[in-house]
């Protein structure tokens, strides 16, 4: 009989492996959001300046 939740123990141990990756990953999208947030931020300024400024 299989335990229901040997697949999250399994899990668990390779857990360290998986954040180093998920960190690789991880931060070349927090700089691609960070980008397009700023400029989508200075696009409503600039926007907003021009109809009403």
């Amino acid at each position: 009989m299989k335990k229901p939740f040997s697949n999250i123990v399994n899990k668990d141990k390779n857990k360290s492996l998986s954040k180093k990756k998920d960190s690789e990953k991880s931060k070349p999208l927090i700089i691609f959001g960070a980008i397009l947030s700023l400029s989508s931020i200075f696009l409503l300024l600039y926007t907003i300046n021009n109809k009403f400024g």
